[in-house]
């Protein structure tokens, strides 16, 4: 699998760059091939895969919005990972079959975790997720 990841704000691209980055919307110039960005961060911190690993939740009948949607709940870790100042997750980004849809940004005052409400249709959900400290994580689900 080939991946980009923009110099500029952290977004990992799957398969080809994209003309610019749909978070920054910085130049196609401002990518990086780094198809081993998800190996590294595990080999570097492989006792820190049980805090970053994402645990996706797909619930397919919409509690908030109702209709068609699908409601996909992302925490990040299957232990709580910390959000300090010094130690949190930036951002966790969501894609459709390697698209990208949404991400949402952190503070050390939120917890870890998050929702996209999904009306986009697809078969497998991605979710990755920057920490500052242990870099980047990713999961996939079925829809």
């Amino acid at each position: 699998m080939k991946l980009f990841l923009c110099s500029i704000c952290g977004y990992v691209a799957f398969d080809e760059v994209p003309d610019k980055c749909p978070v920054c919307e910085s130049p196609k110039e401002k990518f990086d091939q780094k198809d081993n960005i998800f190996t590294e961060s595990s080999e570097k911190s492989p006792e820190a895969a049980v805090k970053h690993i994402p645990v996706i939740n797909v619930i397919k009948e919409c509690k908030l919005i109702g209709g068609s949607c699908v409601d996909v709940v992302v925490k990040v870790g299957e232990v709580q990972h910390p959000m300090e100042e010094k130690h949190f997750i930036q951002f966790i980004d969501c894609y459709i079959d390697r698209k990208f849809v949404g991400r949402v940004h952190l503070t050390p005052a939120l917890y870890a975790a998050t929702a996209f409400h999904l009306k986009t249709a697809g078969s497998k959900v991605q979710i990755v997720e920057h920490c500052n400290v242990h870099g980047w994580w990713m999961s996939e689900s079925s829809i």
